[in-house]
């Protein structure tokens, strides 16, 4: 049997809580797009994937069954500057302001899930 079409061998699945409050965050900060939301009940999301580029997310409502389970995720990005600006809108902290590294120019954030997120630019040529 074959991965299907858009997903990876490897995908993240993040449990957090305010499921709905982050596809917003996600949608405004990287870009993202749904791919699917099953509701479990009135604004508690039991699944959903959400694709950046071509990558998907996998992601619950934390309940009281499955418990929060935030990720640290590294994630390349075209605008470090404005996907910086647009974390920090949205709502998430600072740990580490842009700057160059010798892996490339990054910085550091931590969304209001509990996520810790390390977007690098995409070099150009």
């Amino acid at each position: 049997m074959a991965i299907p079409i858009k997903y990876n061998r490897l995908m993240p699945y993040l449990i957090i809580p305010n499921a709905y409050q982050f596809v917003d965050f996600m949608k405004d900060v990287f870009g993202a797009t749904i791919l699917s939301i099953i509701p479990r009940s009135e604004g508690i999301i039991m699944h959903g994937e959400l694709c950046i580029s071509d990558s998907v997310i996998m992601f619950a409502d934390a309940t009281e069954e499955f418990a929060a389970r935030p990720a640290g995720i590294y994630i390349y990005v075209d605008n470090l500057d404005e996907v910086y600006s647009k974390a920090l809108t949205g709502g998430a902290k600072s740990t580490m302001e842009p700057s160059q590294q010798p892996y490339g120019y990054t910085c550091a954030l931590k969304d209001p899930f509990g996520n810790d997120w390390w977007p690098v630019e995409i070099p150009k040529d």
